[in-house]
C-alpha cells in the first residue's frame, strides 16, 4: 500500500513536471514570433522613412542652372543700365566684333566712352550713347546693335564731322533714334553752311 502511494506520488509528479515544460516551451514559441514581428515592424518603420526622405529629396528643385544668351543677346539683360558700369566693352564677344569693323578705333572708343547714357531698346535695336566727359562735340559715340540681322553700326562725332561705322551695312534705325540722330546732326552742325560752326553736340541732345 505504501509503495503504491509512492508510484501515484511520483506519477503526479512527473506529470506536472510535463505540464510545466509544455507550457515553458509554448511561452518560448509564442516569444520567437513577438520578437520577429516587431523587428518586422521597425523594419517596415524604417524603409518608409526613407522611402519618404527620398521623394521629400526628389521635390526639392535644384537651382536652375545659368545659362548664357548667345551672341549680342546678352546685352538684352541690360537694358536700363550703363554700358561702363556694366562693362560691356570687356566683354569678349562684343569686344572682338568691334575690334574687326572696317577703319574704326575700338580702343580710343572705350578709352572716351566715360560719359554715357543707360542702354534701351526699340524694335530690336538696341543704343547707347557715350562721349568723353567735358568734350562730347570733340568725341561723341552712338551705338546701335541690330539683333534681328546681327549687325553693328557705330556713329562717331567728332567737331562738325561725322563717320559711321558699319559692320554689315545700314542700320535701319526706329524713328525714335534716328530722330535723336537728327538733333545731334542740327546741333553738331553737320552739312552747316552758317559762319558759327561750333558743335553743341551732346549725348543728351535738345532741339532748339
Amino acid at each position: 500500500m505504501k509503495h503504491k502511494t509512492i508510484l501515484r506520488y511520483i506519477s503526479i509528479l512527473l506529470l506536472f513536471t510535463f505540464i510545466n515544460c509544455t507550457q515553458t516551451k509554448k511561452e518560448k514559441v509564442q516569444e520567437i514570433p513577438i520578437e520577429k514581428n516587431k523587428e518586422i515592424e521597425i523594419t517596415k518603420e524604417i524603409d518608409s522613412i526613407q522611402i519618404l526622405d527620398s521623394i521629400e529629396r526628389s521635390a526639392i528643385k535644384k537651382p536652375a542652372k545659368k545659362t548664357t544668351k548667345p551672341g549680342l543677346y546678352f546685352l538684352t539683360d541690360l537694358i536700363g543700365k550703363y554700358p561702363t558700369q556694366e562693362n560691356i566693352f570687356d566683354n569678349k564677344y562684343l569686344a572682338k566684333r568691334l575690334k574687326n569693323i572696317k577703319r574704326f578705333n575700338f580702343d580710343n572708343m572705350k578709352r572716351d566712352w566715360n560719359t554715357e547714357n543707360p542702354l534701351t531698346i526699340k524694335n530690336q535695336i538696341i543704343h547707347s550713347s557715350g562721349c568723353r566727359a567735358h568734350s562730347c562735340p570733340d568725341s561723341g559715340y552712338e551705338l546701335f546693335v541690330d539683333l534681328k540681322n546681327d549687325n553693328i553700326n557705330i556713329y562717331f562725332f567728332m567737331g562738325n564731322t561725322l563717320r559711321v561705322y558699319k559692320e554689315k551695312g545700314w542700320i535701319t534705325l526706329p524713328k525714335l533714334y534716328q530722330d535723336e540722330i537728327d538733333i545731334k546732326m542740327e546741333n553738331a552742325k553737320i552739312g552747316s553752311t552758317s559762319d558759327d560752326l561750333t558743335s553743341k553736340y551732346s549725348i543728351n541732345p535738345k532741339k532748339k
